[in-house]
């Protein structure tokens, strides 16, 4: 079965964001913001522990960013050029 949502919990609330939904995912310290089209979504939680609960369609391209495969427009020298619009740059590694 495939999984289709993520489960997050956060300041005494319960989040279940639809995988299609996620354009992607910042990591902020200790806390990560999953940004969508519709909201930007607080946790608690670190980028390693987030990229374990994610199915292999999400990759890590920067020590501050997952994102969706199927959401890259362009890669574009060190930076990624989203759908969305969004660029977001790309990790040494």
């Amino acid at each position: 079965m495939k999984k289709e949502r993520l489960a997050l919990a956060y300041d005494r609330k319960h989040y279940k964001i639809a995988l299609n939904d996620i354009l992607y995912i910042e990591g902020l310290r200790d806390y990560i913001r999953i940004h969508t089209n519709d909201e930007k979504i607080m946790a608690l939680e670190n980028m390693k522990d987030i990229l374990e609960k994610l199915p292999s369609q999400f990759i890590r391209i920067h020590r501050s960013y997952i994102i969706p495969k199927d959401k890259i427009k362009v890669i574009d020298g060190n930076q990624i050029v989203m759908k969305s619009g969004n660029v977001l740059p790309i990790g040494e590694t």
